[in-house]
């Protein structure tokens, strides 16, 4: 079994003529109707989002947790890759609001009296969910009413509507975890090797997309990456994934062809061949001794 491409999630919603959109500058509000088709999808969104949904639900998972999203809930998830299922027949609805990473900064430093250093960083997963008070429910529902209009808004009225969003999230009190994101934003282009990869391994990603998303080149990425883990990332990814392969494969009812594509191998054969050589027992008999011993 073979891994298929990954979806490109902002280049899906802007290219698609369906998804109503305004836009200002790097700054794009959709309207996101459309089903989930398949259970996993994979996606890579180039910039941050919010996601409001308004009907159906989704469910995203990552390497330590998992997120279920259902109508009138939201969430701020990262830009890299994400996986989501969906979990309820019908429609999947939802309100999309893409920041760059140099606008959340630029509105944290300029707009927002809030202090700013090394002790405020803290390890957040690329999925946060939001804590939505009267304030931030009423700015969505006001948000989607924009797209019944028959005229669009100002350029300068959407650009204030981004400013209002991050600020509301960073000053309200009610998201701390989006809160410390922001402010890790706001304080280097450079982002912490450690969760970067800690969240995305699971992902088939290329290492100059691992080296992209933490904000450095592929040699510095290549430099900084051994001076934290003492080997390089090729061997460091291949034995992570293959503990989480033996993890899958001890807790959950996932088939071989299933953890091997989870875990971001590019084939199920592949996963296989590397398994047998860490564990000396190919995946399959590995598992048939577990299920011996619960049962």
């Amino acid at each position: 079994m073979k891994r298929k491409d990954m979806v490109h999630f902002y280049e899906f919603v802007t290219d698609n003529i369906l998804f109503k959109q305004l836009e200002v500058d790097k700054l794009l509000f959709a309207n996101y109707d459309c089903p989930l088709l398949g259970s996993p999808v994979d996606y890579y969104a180039n910039r941050n989002y919010f996601c409001y949904i308004y009907v159906g639900g989704g469910r995203w998972k990552t390497p330590t947790d998992e997120y279920t999203l259902t109508a009138g809930s939201a969430a701020f998830l990262k830009k890299g890759p994400h996986r989501v299922y969906k979990i309820l027949n019908g429609d999947f609805c939802a309100l999309l609001v893409f920041v760059p990473d140099e606008f959340i900064a630029s509105v944290i430093k300029n707009d927002c009296d809030l202090s700013i250093n090394s002790s405020d960083i803290q390890q957040t997963d690329c999925v946060i969910p939001l804590n939505l008070d009267k304030t931030l429910k009423d700015y969505f529902e006001t948000l989607l009413n924009y797209f019944k209009l028959e005229k669009a808004p100002s350029k300068s009225l959407l650009k204030i509507k981004f400013k209002e969003l991050i600020i509301n999230v960073a000053t309200g009190g009610c998201n701390p975890n989006a809160t410390h994101y922001f402010k890790e934003v706001s304080r280097s282009n450079k982002k912490a090797l450690k969760p970067i990869m800690e969240e995305h391994f699971i992902f088939n990603l290329k290492l100059k997309e691992f080296a992209k998303l933490s904000g450095r080149s592929l040699a510095s990425f290549n430099r900084d990456f051994i001076k934290l883990y003492n080997t390089t990332p090729g061997k460091w990814l291949k034995k992570k994934r293959l503990e989480h392969g033996l993890f899958l494969l001890e807790t959950t009812d996932l088939n071989i062809n299933e953890i091997a594509l989870d875990i971001g191998f590019e084939n199920t054969s592949h996963f296989i061949k590397s398994f047998k050589a860490k564990y000396k027992s190919p995946p399959l008999k590995y598992k048939r001794r577990v299920l011996e011993k619960k049962y």
